[in-house]
């Protein structure tokens, strides 16, 4: 089958739909069809806006469709365990010097000094 004969196929299962709007998922089988369509027409260089154009749907939805997963369903396979360690605090070094525009110069202030500087200043 060409290419326009899919994309009409696909179309016309769109049109079959009942209750299409905004927020209501396509069936599984329809979004099968436009990203089998979606990766052959891409291999053939077209752009994925014109995709979308030819199947009647928004072009970000079928690249969604696409993309998702790279056409698979995520298992716990695909998941590594991972461990969360207690990082040790990291405190900048100091002593920090803010200078202001007026020429106005502060030296020699630790973080927690700063920090109070900058919180009465704001």
């Amino acid at each position: 089958m060409r290419h326009h004969q899919q994309a009409a196929a696909i179309r016309a299962e769109l049109e079959h739909l009942e209750d299409r709007g905004r927020g209501r998922a396509y069936p599984e089988h329809v979004r099968r069809l436009a990203v089998t369509y979606f990766r052959s027409r891409r291999d053939a260089g077209i752009t994925i806006a014109e995709i979308g154009a030819e199947l009647g749907i928004p072009w970000r939805t079928v690249y969604a469709w696409a993309t998702r997963n790279q056409g698979h369903e995520l298992s716990t396979a695909d998941f590594a365990p991972v461990e969360i360690l207690d990082a040790p605090a990291i405190r900048p070094p100091g002593p920090f010097v803010v200078e202001h525009r007026s020429g106005v110069r502060i030296e020699g202030l630790d973080l927690d000094s700063l920090v109070e500087l900058l919180r009465r200043l704001s």
